[in-house]
């Protein structure tokens, strides 16, 4: 039996990346982030709602148990661009921004989708984003 000594030892040092030290390249992992942004504003909008399973498959124009993966965060069965086509459908706009990787900082790699509802996806000023960066409403 090993020691109070032996067992305290650490056997692995991490980075602070569990997603990259399990393998993910960094387009995987950025792919990953934008799913969960997504899934994450989604899931807000239909508890807002108090959508139920049927509900929500008939908003989203889909069949009920992908309306239940949905719900259960089983995101990876959903590309990028279908979970923007839930948002539309739930009336949210998504808003991104793409900057030159030399100027974000290492937390920021990751690409962040910020979503807000707005009235009718109509924009009526230009978006601004931190350090004067476009946004793009897409919806």
């Amino acid at each position: 039996m090993p020691s109070a000594k032996e067992r305290n030892k650490t056997s692995h040092i991490t980075t602070g990346n569990v997603l990259e030290e399990l393998g993910f390249s960094a387009q995987e992992i950025r792919e990953m982030g934008i799913k969960h942004d997504l899934w994450a504003s989604i899931r807000a909008e239909i508890k807002a709602r108090k959508l139920t399973q049927a509900k929500l498959a008939k908003e989203l124009q889909i069949h009920q148990p992908d309306a239940s993966l949905l719900l259960r965060g089983q995101i990876a069965r959903f590309s990028i661009t279908r979970l923007l086509q839930f948002a539309g459908r739930l009336r949210l706009a998504v808003t991104f921004s793409v900057v030159p990787m030399a100027e974000t900082s290492m937390s920021q790699r990751s690409a962040r989708i910020p979503l807000r509802k707005t009235a009718r996806h109509k924009i009526t000023k230009p978006l601004a984003g931190p350090n004067g960066m476009q946004r793009v409403a897409v919806g």
